[in-house]
């Protein structure tokens, strides 16, 4: 068995705690309740490479998204083989904060990929190039409209960063 930590970052209110518990428990809670520190939460997949099992535990850290913390929590993302940077669609300054997202997590963990949830893709917003977020960083794996509400995409995302850890594990 293979087990790794991800870090799922972004700013307050964009869906983080929702996504997580969405892909871990297969819920969703219309109630919000900013998270105070940091919430580790776990789940075994099983994941298919070149016609062969690999079983794995992602600890997937969820780290509160007030601003006035920023500085102290970049050790919180240490060690973590991959990042989910998650931006609310309806709201312009969470997806203005992407690019200091990318700029924290790389400087922590320099090659490890990221992907990025432009979540809430349930509720009205305005027509977003989501793609071209993608050009911001090599590290940038791939780019997700998710509603953690609606069950749209959760799953895949979570799958997609699981077979690229896999994947360069290998390497």
């Amino acid at each position: 068995m293979f087990s790794y930590k991800i870090v799922l970052v972004g700013d307050f209110g964009t869906g983080k705690t929702s996504l997580i518990r969405r892909f871990v428990n297969n819920s969703f809670s219309e109630d919000y309740k900013s998270s105070i520190g940091v919430t580790i939460s776990k789940k075994i997949l099983k994941t298919d490479i070149d016609n062969k099992i690999y079983e794995t535990t992602i600890m997937i850290w969820d780290i509160e998204g007030r601003t006035e913390f920023k500085p102290i929590f970049s050790h919180h993302l240490n060690g973590s083989k991959a990042f989910i940077i998650v931006a609310d669609i309806t709201r312009i300054e969470s997806i203005n904060s992407i690019t200091e997202h990318i700029e924290v997590c790389q400087k922590i963990a320099v090659n490890s990929p990221i992907f990025i949830a432009f979540n809430k893709s349930d509720m009205e917003h305005d027509d977003i190039d989501i793609y071209k977020y993608k050009n911001l960083s090599s590290n940038i794996i791939d780019i997700f409209k998710t509603s953690a509400k609606d069950n749209i995409s959760v799953n895949e995302i979570f799958e997609v960063l699981n077979s690229q850890v896999i994947k360069s594990s290998l390497q």
